[in-house]
């Protein structure tokens, strides 16, 4: 079971650190073209709509790769008092439930986000003039990588189940 757990943590590392990579560039070049963009306003009134645009875009994508960080670090927003008080066999089977649950809902709305991006993805920004297509995949994207991440986490647990169970 170790070997098994090194693999599957080996295996994502590299996606571990192109997800860290990738937020850090994004949250760069947010704080980036803010910087600029007040400095051109305000010290030679200068403004350009495509980078007030770009800063929103970008925001927007930390937000989802970010909300990838917190499933894959497990720190959703969750209420855990009756969770803490199961016995710890009980308390992995139900933590594979909520995991489960997760999963259903990301794959759902990466499905149905799919299916929107489809309709209403075509106009071209204002600013930039990029399909709106670009800004709405990043939805599914970050959905699958959350739910890619829920099934490592099962995985994990159904080891620490077993691992539990042959202690017993």
């Amino acid at each position: 079971m170790k070997v098994l757990k090194k693999i599957i943590n080996g295996t994502f590392r590299g996606l571990d650190n192109g997800v860290f990579y990738w937020n850090f560039a994004l949250m760069s070049s947010v704080a980036l073209l803010v910087i600029a963009t007040v400095f051109l306003r305000y010290i030679f009134n200068v403004t350009f709509a495509w980078t007030e645009e770009l800063i929103v875009f970008s925001f927007i994508a930390t937000t989802y790769f970010g909300s990838i960080v917190g499933v894959r670090e497990d720190e959703h927003v969750k209420i855990s008092v009756l969770k803490e008080k199961l016995p710890p066999k009980i308390k992995i089977i139900f933590e594979i439930l909520i995991s489960c649950i997760i999963i259903t809902v990301v794959v759902a709305s990466a499905i149905l986000s799919r299916d929107w991006i489809i309709r209403a993805g075509r106009p071209l920004s204002p600013g930039i003039k990029i399909p709106y297509f670009s800004l709405y995949i990043i939805a599914p994207i970050a959905f699958v990588l959350m739910a890619i991440y829920e099934c490592r986490e099962i995985v994990l647990k159904v080891i620490d189940f077993k691992k539990k169970k042959n202690k017993s």
